[in-house]
């Protein structure tokens, strides 16, 4: 491409083991993998062999801002980090979802994406300010919590005042030192666990798949980046209008509140308390109209960024489901400034706050069946919920000391690990709270008095194909699979057929399945917040009637495209976009079908097929399996063993995938 608009041209790779860098064109891998997701699953394909494990030098990890971050396209901050996952039991590719303002920095320095291989000989951390990039020694900010060496890099590089080319520029602005943005690791990814996250910022993290611990065995603490430049677009009024658009649908006119939708704390089963104690301001991501997370001053504690889940982390561990209402045993426990040093230390140790809730709810559970203790743990359980009890904890965990070495692989380990030891009940306790490839439950059913994740919920057929075909929890970018279900007229949108509405049989939901899990990858790759795209509907929770305007409910599916092309000057339908959407979709399978994974590993804990849901019944293991069938004719991959075909595989452009597998 002469001119790039939306992407910007450029993909860093990092060798730390040889301290080369090396800088890429972008047309390596765009326009046809999109970025994002797409940047992640090339790299993987044509970089990493089958026999590479996460903790490998040379294995990849790849820092991929999407398609339009960086631009004025509505809630473009989400982008994505993408690796061989050791959080995985099989330790598959995967990828994980992260917001903030990082993603934009970094194109704003030119760059749509890093690519970081090898180990370094010390701790090292990447400095990239525009056009140059540095690999500098982190040995003063190794051992350091990750928001104590963010702020450490912040000073540091202050003192060094602007270098070439970094004074003020008509498209980014006067250039300060100290607005720097970082990616960074605590004590858990220094010491290689597992569950270990990625922070940005105070409360940003890509949480799921263990990629905390991959920069760790890299010797990586951190990527600090600061850009002076600008995202150019192609059509700079189609953009300002499609921006438009998409605004009055999420929320006709702007209010400074506490969104009720997936924002911080209340709706999900969180005590409203500590929003009007402690809550300073809504807060968001980069390009983000909605500010769906709070920003808390909790005193004891640092001030800091917190939503959904991580707000309950060290708040409420209910048997099953991770949104759940409070365990009865500690019912009258007030969401407070103790639940809130739960949440910090974890950001501190760069924990994976999701992976916690699984970890408290099964070690409670351990506990009050009389299979662990403190004399077998080293775990005080008596002071469970205290302060003491979560530095403890969360301590030995990050240290990989004691019992906390078994804890920092992830529960799927602990649980292998421990039931030759103690026998079958700790597996069952574990699979009674993960759902597929070590991960917690979410979603996996529909809402019941416990949770929406609890087992005695209604059927999710959608969510049970996702879990199944992924190599992690899809509702990072899938949530909005769940709104059709009883609204045919949406269903029909989204899915082209009314039958994905009815939640309690198998009908149509393969389709529907493969195109969310599409769509999904869509939000990950071109850059689109999974909570309000697609828009099936106008979000009554944000909109205001305004005299004069349709009052109309109905969304528009095809917002993405309309966007993209605006932006990129490629002018695609929603229907092209899916198919640039499938080939990511594909070649990520490749990849797991290379390691090995077949028709037999698309599935999830047998716990689910034993034990009823609240409609009475457990999963119908043959229906499951013609659905499974369905899928695949669906995607175009072989039903006898999960295979992409060659005819598809060659469809998308992919014929040296197909011959590589021996299609």
């Amino acid at each position: 491409m002469a001119e790039w608009h939306s992407w910007v041209g450029q993909v860093l790779d990092v060798d730390l083991t040889t301290e080369k860098i090396t800088k890429k064109p972008s047309d390596r891998y765009f326009p046809n993998f999109l970025g994002g997701r797409g940047l992640e699953a090339k790299v993987l394909w044509d970089e990493v062999p089958p026999e590479v494990k996460a903790f490998d030098p040379e294995n990849r990890i790849i820092f991929a801002p999407s398609t339009l971050t960086g631009t004025n396209s509505p809630l473009n901050g989400r982008w994505n980090i993408g690796s061989i996952s050791p959080q995985h039991p099989r330790e598959w590719p995967t990828s994980s979802a992260i917001g903030g303002h990082w993603g934009a920095e970094l194109k704003f320095a030119g760059y749509d994406g890093v690519i970081v291989h090898g180990r370094a000989k010390q701790p090292v951390f990447i400095l990239i300010r525009d056009h140059l990039v540095e690999i500098r020694n982190a040995s003063h900010l190794w051992g350091m919590d990750s928001f104590e060496a963010q702020k450490r890099l912040q000073q540091d590089i202050a003192k060094e005042g602007p270098v070439p080319d970094m004074q003020e520029k008509p498209s980014g602005g006067r250039y300060l030192p100290i607005h720097i943005r970082s990616v960074i690791i605590g004590r858990a990814g220094e010491n290689q666990s597992r569950i270990a996250c990625i922070l940005h910022d105070s409360g940003d993290a890509a949480g799921q798949g263990g990629f905390g611990g991959v920069m760790g065995s890299k010797n990586l603490k951190a990527i600090t980046v600061r850009g002076t430049g600008g995202v150019k677009v192609k059509d700079n009024i189609r953009m300002v209008e499609t921006a438009f658009k998409i605004r009055k649908m999420l929320r006709a006119k702007a209010l400074a509140v506490v969104p009720p939708y997936g924002g911080p704390g209340g709706l999900y089963g969180g005590n409203p308390k500590i929003i009007t104690g402690y809550m300073k301001r809504t807060d968001a991501c980069f390009g983000c109209q909605v500010a769906c997370r709070g920003f808390f001053d909790v005193p004891g504690s640092p001030p800091g960024q917190a939503q959904c889940v991580q707000i309950q982390m060290y708040y409420n561990w209910e048997g099953i489901g991770p949104v759940a209402p409070l365990h009865p045993d500690f019912a009258n426990r007030p969401q407070d400034e103790t639940t809130w040093h739960g949440v910090k230390l974890a950001d501190y140790y760069t924990i994976n706050a999701y992976e916690l809730t699984g970890i408290l709810s099964w070690l409670w559970a351990c506990y009050k069946e009389g299979i662990l203790n403190e004399e077998n743990t080293g775990i005080p359980f008596k002071d469970f919920g205290s302060k003491e009890f979560a530095e403890k904890l969360f301590g030995m965990i990050a240290r990989r000391e004691g019992f906390g070495d078994l804890l920092a692989d992830g529960l799927h380990r602990t649980a292998e690990k421990l039931k030759e030891k103690y026998g079958n009940r700790v597996w069952e306790l574990y699979e009674e709270r993960y759902v597929a490839h070590g991960m917690r439950q979410h979603w996996f059913y529909i809402g019941s008095a416990k949770g929406p994740a609890d087992p005695t919920g209604y059927p999710n057929p959608v969510g049970q194909l996702m879990w199944a075909m992924g190599s992690r929890d899809p509702y990072s970018n899938c949530s909005f699979s769940r709104e059709p279900y009883g609204a045919p007229e949406e269903a029909q949108m989204i899915y082209g057929t009314k039958d994905a509405a009815n939640p309690f049989n198998y009908n149509g939901k393969a389709q529907a399945a493969a195109i969310a899990y599409t769509r999904g990858c869509m939000n990950d790759s071109i850059g689109f917040c999974d909570w309000f795209f697609p828009i099936l509907a106008r979000q009554p929770f944000f909109a205001q009637e305004v005299p004069g305007e349709s009052t109309a409910k109905q969304g528009d599916i095809t917002l993405e495209a309309q966007m993209f092309s605006a932006a990129t000057g490629i002018e695609k339908t929603i229907d092209d976009l899916m198919q640039d959407t499938f080939r990511i979709v594909n070649i990520e399978r490749a990849s797991m079908v290379r390691r090995g994974r077949r028709r037999e590993d698309d599935t999830f804990n047998e716990y689910y097929f034993n034990h009823p849901d609240r409609m009475g019944k457990p999963i119908d293991r043959p229906a499951w399996e013609k659905a499974k069938d369905d899928f695949y004719n669906y995607m175009g991959w072989d039903p006898k063993t999960g295979i992409p075909t060659r005819e598809r595989l060659e469809k998308l452009g992919l014929k040296d995938v197909a011959d590589t597998l021996g299609v």
